[in-house]
């Protein structure tokens, strides 16, 4: 079935004004904040660069293992296709971020485009292959606000105050969080030009947050789209009524934005949500309900300190490497303090406890 891709070569040669700004420009350009484009488009909101001139001036082969996640090929080819077309080939890219800090809990890129409809596009990144990017995802269960989340209302505040143009953010995963939580608080004079915010499987919020009235008079300019299998944008809570959408492949594997399928004018909807997708639902709130924020912390913590004894700073690496990486996590156990091992062991138990109680209770059964 058509993605994204397919989309390009669709529409690629209508410009926006014979055919308006739709959903699928909104994942197109939130999945283009992906590509690594530092030495290529400029930090500094006073320099831009068409996406035309960017892409001829992209180089892939430069690009370290570090920066070249799972979609990395396929993100190169977005950028091809962007940049030959019609509909976005003239669009000029700058305020290109992109940070990553350990010590700090951050990972961070954003990018803003101008569009030819007289729009801005602001692309936040979701997470990457790196280590602190996860594990700065998973602080949200225990943190009200992520340092990448005060990151995002700063990047909007620091350009668009005296920027005239209409707004609209977006972003994948981790991305499209940011795009909620930015958009909500910023400044009132730019979250009164926000037109729209999208998230594309991104992940909710602690109550804090949802309840906020920041958050509360953004929600009508919500629109969260998640595959029919989703499991990162099940994540929390979000207040939102959900668009379900299909996708070519099952499982996790649906949260790759490429699996979705596309119409000429919007993305296909599905019916509803997977059973697995509401049974893991189940798992996951069902566990971080037995914890409080402290406890979350320090499991966050143990799998990390796990995962760091690998001596690798990314996923893949620590999957290239597994016969040093696994020995070195399994002796890393072991070295545990007494209270996160008794907090990672209760947590896994918790896990499955939690998973079978989902299976065996009927839907709406407590």
């Amino acid at each position: 079935m058509a993605n994204m891709l397919d989309y390009l070569d669709w529409r690629g040669d209508v410009p926006f004004s014979a055919d308006p700004f739709n959903e699928n420009d909104a994942l197109v350009l939130a999945e283009l904040g992906y590509v690594p484009l530092e030495h290529t488009v400029p930090e500094s909101f006073h320099v831009r660069i068409r996406l035309r001139d960017a892409a001829r001036r992209f180089r892939k082969d430069a690009v370290g293992d570090f920066d070249r996640i799972y979609s990395f090929d396929t993100d190169c080819e977005l950028l091809q296709k962007m940049a030959h077309s019609v509909r976005f080939g003239n669009t000029q890219l700058t305020g290109y971020i992109n940070r990553i800090d350990n010590d700090e809990l951050l990972q961070f890129s954003a990018l803003t485009c101008l569009l030819e409809d007289g729009t801005t596009f602001v692309s936040y990144r979701g997470t990457d292959g790196s280590l602190v990017g996860w594990k700065e995802d998973l602080a949200f269960s225990y943190l009200v606000r992520t340092p990448a989340q005060n990151y995002a209302v700063e990047y909007l505040n620091g350009f668009f105050t005296a920027h005239p143009r209409p707004i609209r953010i977006g972003g994948h995963s981790k991305g499209g969080n940011l795009s909620m939580y930015a958009a909500s608080f910023c400044s009132p004079d730019i979250r009164s030009r926000i037109t729209e915010v999208y998230s594309f499987d991104g992940p909710g919020f602690r109550d804090e947050i949802v309840d906020s009235p920041e958050y509360q008079s953004m929600i009508p300019k919500i629109r969260s789209f998640i595959p029919e299998s989703s499991f990162v944008g099940m994540l929390l809570a979000t207040g939102l009524d959900h668009a379900v959408i299909r996708s070519n492949e099952s499982g996790i594997k649906q949260h790759c934005a490429y699996t979705w399928e596309l119409s000429r004018h919007g993305l296909l909807r599905a019916d509803e949500l997977s059973k697995n997708s509401m049974l893991i639902n189940k798992v996951m709130n069902g566990w971080l309900a037995d914890y409080d924020d402290e406890e979350r912390r320090v499991f966050v913590q143990s799998v990390f300190d796990i995962l760091g004894a690998s001596d690798h700073d990314t996923f893949r690496e620590i999957n290239q490497n597994r016969r040093k990486s696994y020995p070195a996590m399994l002796k890393a156990v072991a070295a545990l303090s007494p209270e996160q091992q008794g907090v990672l062991f209760d947590a896994l138990k918790k896990i499955v406890r939690s998973g079978k109680d989902a299976i065996m209770k009927p839907d709406g059964e407590k």
